[in-house]
């Protein structure tokens, strides 16, 4: 049975801690989940695929990046908790500073 992200509590602020059932209350959160949900790797069954789902779904941000292997950055888990708690102008400076960080990175390859 999939969730319903109507049915989940709302519980903003939204942070690191939010799980992605909860960030699922608002857009930005559904489409996260979305996302997230695609990524899943295949399994036998339905039934399967909706356990991991919802084991998925169930956790906290936090842990999805960290468990992630660098798919999802603490950058991108940052956007997703800004937008959810409706604070879009937050990923202006983040993504400047992904930016300068992509910057120096290609500087310091060149100087070599």
């Amino acid at each position: 049975m999939p969730h319903d992200p109507s049915h989940s509590k709302s519980v903003r602020p939204f942070t690191r801690q939010s799980t992605v059932l909860e960030l699922a209350s608002t857009l930005p959160g559904r489409a996260f989940k979305a996302l997230i949900v695609r990524q899943l790797p295949a399994v036998a069954t339905e039934k399967e695929r909706q356990e991991l789902e919802d084991l998925t779904v169930g956790l906290p941000l936090e842990t999805l990046v960290e468990l992630s292997e660098g798919k999802l950055t603490w950058g991108i888990a940052d956007s997703v908790v800004d937008l959810a708690n409706g604070k879009p102008h937050r990923l202006i400076p983040r993504g400047v500073g992904a930016g300068t960080g992509a910057l120096k990175k290609v500087t310091r390859a060149v100087r070599r």
